[in-house]
């Protein structure tokens, strides 16, 4: 577009500003005296010949819509030979990348939420698709990818751990066969079907306590004692574990058996305590002091027992020397 004068940039602005249909005629700018007179038709020969305005007619002429223009040639500019629009690859891949996710997590039919998420992962935290298409297969089988907050956290979470690339994987896919083979254990020796709240136990043990299954089949052992075991037992008792430094199924044998004796120890300490003899007056037993009448009374008593004792003494000595003292 060649430079345009300053009556003709008067001209077009005014005309932008005024008629909104983009149609005007050669009196309604002489008629407002945006610009002299004399200078009117020059300006507007100036615009046709730039391509900004169209004459009509002699006295009529019209605006280019200039931003169609603009958006017309680029999109001429980038559609194929059969008016295809041309995509980048990485727009290709990512569209490729959301329709397989729709189409095996979500039955065809995916929120625009979740498209979204996929950007974020794509264009925020930079993942390989192979790692996306990973994230919804984790938030399946953690069964949250239909709850687009837990499946925004598990992404951040992944990025934060750098699960970004495929080779950064090896970590997830060793957790998620970890995850898998305590799921198995517990159901097995529980003899439960588990629950939600029971796979969220699981995977704090494993993802925030590093337990693995050796380490939670030991716990169970520990606590069959109880008569109904249940994977909230199995979870505190291995976060008690690991608040002690307990991360090998070794060192929790050690600390159960120290737990053991402290245990015994104690029982054995309060046990002794309680058969500890004392005097009456320490086991608060209290006797009234007899009345001095009684006093008097049983100090008789004990002189004829003496009394009669002494006389029967004395006539079994009679009884032996008549006898012959056989």
């Amino acid at each position: 577009m060649p430079m345009l004068g300053k009556d003709a940039i008067t001209i077009y602005l005014w005309t932008q500003m005024v008629y909104k249909d983009g149609v005007f005629t050669l009196k309604d700018v002489i008629s407002y005296g945006v610009i002299p007179e004399e200078d009117v038709k020059t300006a507007l020969a100036e615009l046709v010949t730039a391509g900004v305005l169209v004459r009509k007619s002699d006295e009529k002429f019209e605006s280019v819509d200039l931003k169609r223009i603009e958006v017309n040639e680029f999109v001429n500019r980038n559609v194929d030979s059969e008016g295809l629009p041309i995509m980048r690859s990485e727009e290709k891949s990512r569209n490729l990348l959301a329709t397989s996710i729709q189409k095996t997590y979500y039955a065809g039919c995916m929120g625009n939420i979740f498209y979204r998420l996929i950007d974020t992962c794509l264009y925020e935290y930079h993942y390989e698709d192979n790692v996306v298409y990973a994230l919804f297969e984790e938030g399946r089988e953690l069964r949250i990818h239909y709850i687009a907050a837990k499946m925004f956290d598990l992404a951040k979470n992944w990025y934060e751990k750098g699960y970004t690339t495929k080779a950064a994987l090896t970590d997830y896919y060793e957790l998620r066969q970890r995850r898998e083979g305590v799921k198995a254990l517990v159901g097995k020796r529980l003899r439960i079907h588990l629950r939600d709240k029971d796979y969220d136990y699981i995977n704090s043990m494993i993802t925030n306590f590093g337990a693995d299954e050796a380490l939670v089949e030991y716990a169970i052992d520990c606590l069959e004692y109880k008569t109904n075991l249940r994977t909230l037992d199995i979870y505190n008792k291995i976060k008690e574990w690991f608040d002690a430094d307990v991360r090998s199924v070794d060192k929790a044998m050690v600390y159960e058996n120290e737990r053991h004796k402290e245990n015994k120890t104690k029982a054995s300490r309060s046990r002794g305590r309680t058969n500890v003899r004392k005097s009456g007056k320490e086991a608060g037993i209290t006797l009234d002091a007899p009345k001095a009448e009684d006093s008097s009374e049983a100090s008789k008593e004990q002189e004829e027992s003496a009394q009669e004792s002494d006389d029967n003494q004395i006539h079994d000595s009679i009884l032996d020397l008549f006898s012959g003292g056989n």
